[in-house]
């Protein structure tokens, strides 16, 4: 019989939040708990209150009093430091972890971290984070020394740990540039394959389809620019589903360049609505700059759906050319070329959609789950 272990994860984003981060550590913690381990997440609260939630068997949410970011940020909150450092040291006395994963460098992953070396618990890191997705809330003039702040901050705290895990081998490779050194192991952050099966959906034109936050390091201009670059050229249905500061805008820019009913901003969607959407789409577009996996172009190939995305950071780790899709430079009118070029021959959409499918299945959350409860065991046992 498997060891069963007591794994505390800290992350300062969390549902109700909605980004990859956040979904990856809910779904760690859920997949951990359902194999036997005791599981305790200790996250901000979306209120200023603290609170404890069970949300399954073997699983505890501890939300710890936390405050918003705005106006760096519209929806993030920070834990709020006062009181902080007691408050954690009595939950990490009271839980006895076999050992921390932190999944942010943040205020409460420093604490978590602190007092884990205080008490000799192993500490192991996963990063999720790059400046980019954050660089847009900051003015102009300051972003590279902002960028280079963070960064710093960062490679200090994670040098702390005993292992740091990323997703993928650029993320990784990034960070180790930037100055990590110590052990270190890609691990995916995988994603459920039963969840996403492909039911196809008759519709009368070839569907596009974006997912994801509505702000500038997902480049959602540059469909609409290839869209229009297109117009006279290919004849296509376009969906954009998410929600985020840049959402008016988009959408002005969409009447400007008079798409008309040839694009879709569906705002926030269910779960059941986003399954159905996928269904909908011929090809998924995965537009961002700042990726360090992508949790949305990874659901669209679970779904069988071919990929064009952007050539930038670790989204040429799961697209080939040719493939499963095509890359395209952040350049509007490549992307524009490479949308005729997938089009050009409409059976083979199917085909690539199939060997999207075979690459995502080394992405499986199975596979992620055997990874970090190995990575653990190894840690517990030293």
């Amino acid at each position: 019989m498997d060891p069963k272990f007591r794994i505390l994860l800290a992350s300062e984003t969390y549902p109700p939040d909605v980004n990859g981060a956040a979904v990856f550590v809910e779904r760690l913690a859920t997949m951990l708990s359902k194999n036997g381990h005791e599981i305790l997440v200790v996250a901000p609260s979306p209120t200023y209150e603290d609170m404890l939630e069970t949300p399954a068997p073997h699983l505890k949410v501890q939300r710890v009093k936390s405050v918003p970011l705005k106006p760096i940020h519209p929806y993030f909150r920070i834990t709020w430091k006062g009181g902080l450092t007691p408050k954690i040291r009595k939950v990490i006395t009271d839980f006895k972890p076999d050992l921390m994963h932190i999944h942010n460098h943040f205020l409460l992953g420093r604490t978590c971290l602190k007092i884990a070396k205080q008490k000799g618990i192993p500490v192991i890191g996963t990063n999720h984070f790059m400046p980019d997705n954050l660089l847009e809330y900051f003015p102009k003039v300051s972003r590279g020394t902002v960028s280079n702040y963070m960064w710093k901050d960062l490679i200090k705290t994670y040098n702390q740990l005993d292992y740091v895990t990323a997703p993928t081998k650029v993320a990784l490779n990034m960070i180790k540039e930037l100055g990590l050194d110590l052990p270190s192991k890609v691990i995916s952050n995988g994603i459920d394959l039963e969840e996403f099966k492909k039911s196809y959906t008759k519709k009368d034109k070839p569907t596009f389809l974006f997912v994801g936050r509505l702000e500038q390091d997902k480049n959602i201009d540059l469909i609409l620019k290839a869209l229009d670059a297109n117009r006279d050229i290919i004849h296509t249905q376009t969906i954009i589903v998410g929600m985020g500061k840049d959402e008016i805008a988009l959408q002005k820019l969409a009447q400007e360049l008079n798409l008309g009913d040839t694009v879709t901003f569906t705002g926030h969607v269910t779960d059941d609505e986003l399954t159905q959407l996928y269904n909908r789409a011929d090809v998924y577009i995965g537009s961002g700059s700042a990726e360090l996996q992508g949790l949305a172009v990874m659901q669209a190939m679970a779904h069988g759906l071919p990929i064009l995305a952007a050539n930038a950071v670790a989204l040429p780790e799961l697209v080939e050319n040719g493939l499963n899709g095509y890359l395209f430079e952040l350049d509007y009118l490549d992307l524009a070329a490479k949308m005729k070029l997938i089009l050009k021959d409409l059976s083979k959409l199917k085909t690539m959609g199939k060997n999207s499918l075979k690459i995502i299945k080394g992405h499986s959350k199975e596979h992620t789950l055997k990874s970090f409860v190995a990575l653990y065991a190894s840690l517990i046992s030293k």
